[in-house]
């Protein structure tokens, strides 16, 4: 919250947080001193609330002057009004190695707009993990010998860094390509980052890529489903339809897996 706005509710005598109001200010260089000659603060039961009230009119008129509401509209003035997070970056970055290059390349994506320098593909690969990206190569030989039909040809390869794949300014991006494959961990975070792409992009070849030896790697794994993640499983299985497959490979064995694993086939 600005600071302005703790003034508007000190003077309409509503509660306030006092030690995240009194933090805030000294950020600005108020001391603690100048404050409390200014405000008079009661505890009024709950936690961190403050009946606060206005000791000295005169000082109190030149703190809001130097506090003046910021309106919050980008990224920098959410940072001028002191939280940044307050409102999403201007653009999405994506770390792109394409089919014709051989170091990958940053693409910068808005709502509206791709901005990359080179030609794209026809097809897509996103990749969870960033050794399964690196390692390029091998994950591609891999995913050749393990899914039926799979191939190398005018694909790129994306790092899906977290969630940060799902971002609402890729959509663009990925309108461009005819069918987009994931490579995801089989475990909840996996299937949460394919759910959201498959509302985000609304993709008809949009695929989650299950390995031809997933249910054998599961056994092996010693990462066991814990019986809580079963409901969140199911939910995610019941709103995605193209999670299926995995969510009964996840549900037999009582098993998850991250895909670093793949690299060792």
């Amino acid at each position: 919250m600005q600071i302005c706005n703790y003034f508007k509710k000190i003077e309409n005598n509503e509660a306030v947080n006092f030690d995240k109001f009194v933090y805030l200010l000294n950020k600005e260089g108020i001391d603690s001193e100048e404050i409390l000659n200014i405000f008079s603060a009661n505890k009024i039961g709950r936690r961190n609330s403050y009946q606060v009230n206005i000791k000295n009119r005169e000082s109190f008129d030149k703190l809001s002057v130097r506090f003046p509401e910021r309106p919050i509209s980008d990224r920098i003035s959410a940072a001028h009004a002191g939280n940044s997070h307050r409102h999403p970056v201007s653009k999405a970055m994506l770390i792109l190695w394409t089919y014709q290059s051989e170091h990958p390349i940053v693409v910068l994506n808005s709502t509206d707009q791709v901005n990359t320098q080179v030609a794209l593909a026809q097809n897509l690969l996103i990749i969870e993990n960033q050794e399964n990206f690196i390692q390029k190569e091998n994950t591609l030989n891999f995913l050749m010998k393990e899914i039926p039909g799979f191939n190398d040809d005018q694909l790129d390869l994306v790092f899906a860094s977290g969630n940060a794949i799902t971002n609402k300014l890729n959509k663009a991006f990925f309108k461009q390509y005819s069918r987009i494959n994931c490579l995801l961990d089989l475990d909840i975070g996996g299937l949460e980052i394919f759910q959201s792409l498959d509302k985000l992009t609304q993709h008809s070849k949009l695929n989650f890529l299950v390995p031809a030896c997933a249910e054998k790697l599961l056994l092996e794994s010693k990462n066991n489903l814990e019986e809580q993640h079963l409901a969140r499983l199911r939910k995610l299985a019941s709103s995605c339809p193209k999670l299926e497959q995995p969510f009964k490979l996840i549900a037999k064995t009582r098993k998850m897996l991250e895909q670093e694993i793949y690299l060792r086939n």
